[in-house]
């Protein structure tokens, strides 16, 4: 079963949840109980799938040549930030957003964010950018 959660339209349930669905129109007739469960499998799915998606975008940033600083000064994050979230730190959502616009246009979010802050224009002047298509 796929549903929206957070900020995300399609996490999948990856657990075995026993919830009452009408047979005619296939709706979920949930109580209490019943909506509890499915939020908190929701929101373990939620983590496991933007814990992997969150290193992923950092770890292709890196081997396309930008250092955790520049991707820290981009998304304007505090020093060390993005180790932590390597380590299971989960991003807000507009931080996974900067990460994932930086990974999908990296020279374009790059010289844009560069008129911002002058010290990474030297980072997108020497950046090759060979990132995996998402």
């Amino acid at each position: 079963m796929t549903m929206g959660h957070r900020d995300d339209p399609r996490v999948r349930v990856r657990e075995t949840l026993t919830l009452p669905v009408c047979d005619v129109c296939g709706d979920m007739a949930l109580n209490a109980e019943n909506t509890e469960a499915l939020e908190a499998a929701l929101e373990r799915s939620y983590r496991r799938k933007r814990l992997r998606q969150q290193r992923a975008l950092i770890n292709d940033l890196r081997r396309a040549g930008l250092s955790q600083v520049q991707i820290e000064r981009f998304a304007n994050l505090s020093p060390g930030y993005v180790s932590k979230l390597r380590k299971g730190k989960l991003a807000s959502g507009a931080t996974f957003r900067l990460l994932y616009l930086l990974h999908a246009f990296p020279a374009e979010a790059m010289r844009a964010v560069s008129r911002l802050d002058p010290t990474l224009r030297e980072a997108w002047a020497k950046l090759e950018f060979s990132l995996p298509a998402s």
